[in-house]
């Protein structure tokens, strides 16, 4: 062989010893497809560290009256035992904003609040102070009320939306109930995410007396979705059904029914995407407590949070 070839195969040898050390050195690909999924947070790249924060919303059946006799002493245990940092109420019916405030305590929570103090209102009750940012009541109009409030930098939306299948004062054949939630439903959006697109941070849940197009694989054919499609086109997820694909209902209860077959989800938490991607757990409750206390289960989250120091 000669020389010169001898040193042109030499070159190739050491150039192909420096690429294969320079491999070494690169990050090896993670080949699991949803890896990525789980590195995504909404980390502020500094040296904070998250705080996981759990949210219980629970339609209570008109004050809690299965536990009024006995001084609400079961469901104050209950919620001591789920612990939760945030818990979003429907039918806090008979409680004023003092009273709430003085149940809450008991279990842990120092701050509530009321919509208002008739009919059937929505409340919310906290670990950490609540800034009011917008009470909307009947005149919006919205049958219930909701409430928009702000825990931390986090904006929550409570509400309880229109129950009846028929459009109140009879608007004929075309005012159907469901065309009435969807009022309610715009109402409420553009009064809240709408309104601050620029802010993060959002929690909307409550009783929504209606039916998503997430859950049409366990509902009628001819069920009407609007106005969910409505709340995912604006810029939420579903907490719930975003992360699991088995159905989970939230009425009817032991309390109400025994029949598998009426089984509903009208009950929802629904996350904004910067949430969305710090949530680490969802679910329904189902115990001996909330089968027998309320017509509906209540709905958990979990998530990671960011504390910016407002």
């Amino acid at each position: 062989m000669k020389t010169y070839d001898m040193i042109q195969i030499l070159r190739r040898l050491a150039f192909g010893a420096t690429l294969l050390a320079a491999a070494a050195l690169l990050p090896a690909c993670d080949d699991d497809p949803a890896a990525p999924d789980e590195e995504l947070t909404t980390d502020p790249g500094t040296s904070v560290q998250p705080e996981t924060l759990r949210y219980i919303n629970y339609n209570i059946l008109e004050g809690m009256k299965e536990d009024k006799a006995q001084n609400f002493d079961n469901f104050v245990a209950w919620v001591k035992e789920k612990d939760p940092d945030i818990m979003a109420l429907c039918e806090c019916n008979k409680f004023t904003e003092e009273s709430l405030t003085a149940l809450a305590n008991r279990y842990g929570h120092p701050y509530a609040i009321l919509c208002k103090e008739t009919g059937y209102p929505v409340g919310l009750t906290s670990k950490y102070p609540i800034e009011l940012r917008n009470r909307l009541l009947e005149d919006v109009p919205l049958w219930h009320g909701a409430l928009h409030l702000r825990i931390k930098d986090i904006n929550v939306v409570v509400l309880h939306l229109y129950p009846f299948g028929t459009y109140p004062n009879g608007q004929g054949a075309a005012g159907t109930g469901d065309a009435y939630r969807d009022t309610e439903i715009n109402c409420i959006l553009d009064s809240t995410i709408r309104r601050y697109p620029v802010e993060p941070l959002w929690l909307m849940s409550g009783d929504f007396n209606s039916y998503s197009p997430k859950d049409a694989d366990v509902m009628p054919a001819n069920t009407y979705y609007q106005t969910h499609t409505t709340v995912l086109r604006s810029g939420y997820s579903d907490a719930l059904r975003d992360r699991h694909s088995q159905f989970f209902h939230t009425v009817p209860t032991a309390y109400s029914s025994e029949d598998g077959s009426a089984r509903r989800r009208i009950d929802y938490i629904y996350a904004s995407q910067a949430v969305m991607r710090e949530i680490t757990y969802s679910g329904v409750i189902y115990d001996e407590f909330t089968a027998t206390h309320s017509d509906h289960y209540p709905v958990m989250i979990e998530f990671r949070h960011y504390p910016s120091g407002k």
